[in-house]
């Protein structure tokens, strides 16, 4: 049977960790040489936490991961950690709230924007749509530079923010895609699940699933 994790967000959070990991070192190792004193407890407490908000983060983000996925049994019923069965019989509602800062689910990507793609014939000598800019050196150097910004304003909207700040959100607080079980036997809380679309889809075979 397949499984399915909470391991939707990992190379976010490994990325993530990494930063912290650099930045508790430049804290640590190198703040004082700058502010030209020793280090204080401001230094270190803040490289604790920069510790505890990424390498820790990842490594409590992986054990949940492996430790607690499940997996359908179309005949008997939801399958916790390839132990213990929620029956079907025994499942009273399912609720799916989607995430609340983008469209889709599972691991966060660059959405498409037509608008980034050049015009259909540029480069053609025919090209009615390109600009001829040869002899224009000043001109140049000035689209140049409004290039370079608009490639980095285009980095930080449509890379740096849905693939790394969207998906920390989501991780550290309640804006990611949750799937909540209701049985006899209590709730069980799933989130971040990497084929949450799949999941859901199976399980509304059986019953109705609530979303929000």
């Amino acid at each position: 049977m397949k499984q399915y994790r909470q391991d939707s967000h990992v190379l976010p959070l490994v990325f993530w960790a990494l930063l912290c990991v650099a930045v508790a070192i430049f804290l640590f190792f190198q703040s004082h040489k700058i502010i030209s004193r020793t280090l204080r407890i401001e230094e270190i407490a803040a490289g604790v936490g920069f510790l505890i908000l990424g390498p820790a983060a990842l490594v409590v983000y992986l054990i949940r991961a492996r430790s607690l996925w499940v997996a359908l049994d179309p005949e008997r019923g939801i399958l916790l950690q390839g132990k213990h069965l929620i029956p079907w019989e025994e499942l009273k509602r399912v609720e799916r709230r989607r995430p609340r800062l983008r469209k889709s689910s599972g691991p966060a990507k660059i959405a498409d924007h037509d608008w980034l793609t050049p015009p259909a014939g540029c480069g053609d000598p025919g090209c009615s749509g390109c600009i001829d800019v040869s002899g224009l050196g000043e001109a140049f150097a000035v689209v140049g530079l409004v290039l370079a910004v608009l490639v980095a304003l285009w980095f930080v909207l449509f890379v740096f923010i849905p693939l790394l700040v969207v998906p920390l959100l989501e991780i550290f607080a309640p804006f990611g895609d949750r799937i909540t079980i209701t049985s006899d036997r209590g709730k069980l809380v799933l989130r971040d699940m990497a084929e949450a679309d799949e999941f859901v889809r199976l399980i509304s075979a059986r019953m109705r699933v609530e979303e929000r």
